[in-house]
């Protein structure tokens, strides 16, 4: 980015900070010379533990498009802010004013190297949608195929850019004034953040991950995935087939028949279960707008649309959340606390009694009232948990919990008498039925077999070397023992030093009889007398260092 432009980006910044009060962040972070003195001397800044959480939202949607950002990334884990915090900032929208038409035609052209007349024969100039990141127009491409276009913003990567910059200064100051922060890792979250907003700034990451998603539900007739235009694929321009559709939002706030809107529901709750459980990909934003309906013959299909942001989880990371998710069900303590601990890391202090006993409390709250589990919030008053006892959850698992809520936010809208749970159990029973199905257990006892047959078939081979490196007397085995070292020295000392002290005494012992025998000659005083300087200076020595 230009010095010019990022220093103008600054000033921006520095004054946005002042007109919502916080005077310390910019003199902490060294933007005290964007600021006239005159007006600094007249403010009254705010300190960090005054800060209310409307007013943290209130400077993030000042601030712009990379705040913005970093507001629903931090309204995302729960982990690290306090829950009212989250919540505040969850309400950020990532909503923009337009661009001019003329100008994404001049990007797209850009882009793709060809001219607008030559790609569309027909493109739409009023915007279907405009963001922090992009906007979106419609259009026919020339093989008569309806699609929209995605089109990033001018100098959007230039911008977002200075605004890491001082988010990262932000983090340092941090670090440096609250010590104990440490505890939440802020520069690892600020990492994780500039990672995935780099991402959303690379509309190829979209296209995978509508591709992931359509490999995914390939054989799934009630969803559908958009279909990614590869030839036309750059970083700043996305075109996708155009779905004919209604938003989510549309059927919740129309008047359609009450049953159609309750199995849009279920439909909605054991589609979003089975991209946790059986999947292990699932939508990071299923906000109202991004999931779309249709209606067909064979009943309605749904749309999944905006795949900027998704989550993964490994075969290992679904079986542990289908295990706590289980083991809530059955109440089973020990089981969920092993599980929570297995999934996070502990930072800070740990005490599991503590942790057994708060897990207790909430889970006996719901007892044989598996219905209420995900109506009520189980799941944040388990993340409350983790976050008391400094325990740091996968990223993934809080973008779940984050997209669960947004779901079930929607199927209580549409059915205000809704069982998430009920409807999921056709899923779970699904999933364990897998897990547990004789072709599952039949490829498990193959890898279990076939691991043992590699070991025994090695083991001849690996006991036939042992044995005859044992008999040419060649077998060495090693022992490392920490501390032996210094304690051979310590016992070498003191080998020496009795050594020395009993040739001492019975220099002195000899030399003593020597002038009781009335026979010592000329050298007995001598004799007796330099045994005793000899004792007195292994005494003095002993006394002076505390070795005894």
């Amino acid at each position: 980015m230009k010095r010019t432009k990022k220093i103008k980006r600054l000033r921006e910044l520095a004054h946005i900070l002042r007109e919502h009060g916080f005077i310390d962040f910019i003199r902490e972070m060294g933007l005290m010379s964007f600021i006239s003195k005159e007006k600094m001397s007249t403010e009254i800044g705010k300190k960090m533990e005054e800060i209310e959480a409307s007013e943290l939202r209130s400077l993030f949607e000042d601030l712009g498009p990379a705040f913005i950002k970093l507001g629903q990334f931090l309204g995302n884990r729960p982990d690290i802010l306090p829950p009212h915090f989250a919540k505040e900032l969850q309400k950020l929208h990532d909503e923009a004013a337009p661009f001019p038409p003329e100008k994404a035609k001049e990007i797209i052209e850009e882009e793709l190297g060809e001219r607008i007349v030559d790609i569309f024969d027909e493109f739409y100039n009023e915007p279907l949608a405009s963001a922090s990141i992009g906007q979106v127009h419609e259009g026919k491409l020339k093989n008569g195929e309806d699609v929209v276009i995605k089109v990033q913003r001018p100098d959007i990567e230039d911008n977002v850019k200075a605004d890491l910059e001082l988010i990262e200064r932000f983090t340092k100051m941090l670090e440096d004034l609250y010590p104990e922060s440490e505890l939440y890792q802020p520069h690892n979250v600020t990492k994780e953040f500039k990672k995935m907003l780099e991402k959303e700034l690379d509309y190829t990451e979209e296209a995978r991950n509508a591709q992931r998603f359509q490999n995914a539900f390939a054989d799934d007739d009630t969803i559908h995935i958009p279909k990614v235009h590869w030839e036309y694929l750059t970083k700043r321009v996305l075109i996708l087939e155009n779905v004919e559709g209604e938003s989510m939002r549309t059927l919740m706030d129309a008047d359609y028949p009450h049953q159609f809107k309750k199995d849009m529901a279920e439909k909605l709750a054991r589609n979003m279960m089975r991209q946790f459980f059986i999947h292990g990909i699932f939508h990071a934003d299923p906000s109202p707008g991004n999931i779309h309906f249709r209606e067909e013959e064979d009943g309605a299909v749904l749309v999944l649309l905006d795949f900027g942001a998704i989550g993964m989880f490994t075969d290992e990371m679904r079986n542990k959340l289908i295990d706590i998710f289980i083991a809530m069900v059955e109440n089973n303590i020990e089981d969920v606390k092993n599980i929570l601990l297995d999934l996070g890391d502990i930072h800070g202090d740990y005490d599991e009694d503590q942790l057994v006993w708060d897990l207790e409390n909430v889970l006996h709250l719901y007892r044989n009232k598996p219905d209420l589990m995900l109506k009520e919030g189980l799941e944040n008053e388990i993340m409350d948990i983790a976050r008391t006892h400094n325990i740091s959850l996968p990223v993934d698992f809080l973008l779940m919990e984050r997209a669960l809520m947004e779901i079930e936010g929607i199927c209580t809208t549409l059915d205000e008498d809704f069982d998430f749970f009920k409807a999921s159990i056709p899923v779970v029973e699904e999933v364990l039925k897998e897990r547990y199905s004789p072709k599952k257990q039949m490829i498990e006892a193959f890898h279990s077999v076939k691991n043992y047959k590699e070991f025994l078939t090695n083991f001849p081979e690996r006991a036939s070397s042992v044995l005859d490196n044992l008999e040419k007397g060649e077998l060495k085995i090693e022992i490392e023992h920490v501390g032996l070292k210094e304690m051979e020295q310590r016992l070498d000392t003191v080998t020496n030093r009795l050594s020395f002290t009993i040739i001492a005494a019975a220099i002195i012992m000899g030399s003593a009889l020597i002038v009781l025998s009335g026979e010592e000659g000329m050298f007995g005083p001598y004799i007796f007398l330099v045994s005793v300087f000899i004792g007195i200076w292994l005494l003095y020595t002993i006394v002076k260092r505390g070795e005894y």
